[in-house]
């Protein structure tokens, strides 16, 4: 990431030097896919892919990149039954969450990119690109239990509730996250463009899905053996195939880093052209 970071900066020096930017906004808006990774899906699974659409502003500056900043909405989700892990599948865990994701990012254009022209004139219509960026997000893991839904981050699974014996407090339902990806552009008509956007989102917090640390004492858990955490935190329990491995102290998540998720979107957005510089062609 600090060397993707470097080369961009370079990249934006070098077009800012060659030539006065010329600005052009751009609204768009896009629907597509998002898929999550991290302590239910360590396997790259496409299992949990889900619906994804974001609202976008670009500001276009020259020919070589552009600022973006979007507003997006998903769906995310991730469930032990489908890995090919045995553990996994005997910890038996699952989640789900609403996510809305609010960052920004510079694209950078392999192509001379103009607008309404055709290649062999001034540039081309069309260009990959790829992006670098930063943003926060909101998410709150939830699962279901005998067809009632519940939110995790109240329940304390991982002994959050109990400040005696883990000192964690309960995680925050925000996180910042790096972005980085791909893309592909193409100018349709003189307002109209097209596009396919891939972004990876790394996450700064690994409870995007309520699993991180270790399984915990009972007497830590609200209510103990008595509340609806006991019943969530280990879910092992639940089948009748091997014998339950919520004892304290075993690993519940991996503890090899934080969560990420994934964002295939095919957007569309209009630009609005500033006045034609005289020499300028459009």
């Amino acid at each position: 990431m600090y060397k993707l970071g470097i080369v961009f900066f370079i990249l934006i020096s070098l077009e800012l030097k060659s030539q006065a930017p010329k600005l052009e906004h751009e609204l768009g808006i896009g629907v597509g896919l998002a898929n999550y990774y991290g302590d239910l899906n360590n396997h790259f699974g496409i299992d949990a892919i889900r619906p994804a659409a974001t609202l976008f502003w670009r500001g276009n500056y020259g020919y070589r990149f552009s600022l973006k900043t979007s507003l997006s909405h998903m769906q995310l989700a991730g469930a032990d039954a489908n890995s090919s892990s045995n553990f996994q599948r005997q910890r038996n865990l699952s989640f789900h969450s609403s996510v809305t994701d609010i960052n920004a990012q510079i694209e950078f254009n392999f192509l001379k990119y103009v607008k309404n022209v055709y290649f062999n004139e001034m540039g081309s219509r069309f260009t990959p690109y790829l992006s670098l960026g930063a943003g926060v997000f909101f998410f709150n893991p939830q699962t279901y239990h005998k067809g009632i839904e519940y939110s995790l981050q109240p329940l304390g699974t991982e002994g959050q509730t109990d400040q005696s014996y883990t000192q964690l407090g309960r995680y925050n339902l925000f996180a910042l996250s790096i972005n980085y990806g791909c893309g592909f552009k193409f100018h349709l008509k003189r307002n109209i463009s097209l596009g396919l956007d891939f972004q990876i989102h790394r996450a700064m917090t690994d409870y995007l899905d309520d699993v991180s640390g270790k399984y915990v004492p009972v007497i830590s858990l609200p209510e103990a053996d008595k509340g609806i955490a006991f019943q969530l935190y280990d879910r092992s329990k639940e089948l009748l195939t091997a014998p339950a491995i919520g004892q304290e102290g075993k690993q519940r998540g991996s503890m090899n880093g934080n969560d990420d998720f994934a964002n295939l979107f095919l957007t569309i957005s209009w630009t609005f052209f500033s006045p034609a510089c005289p020499g300028y062609r459009q």
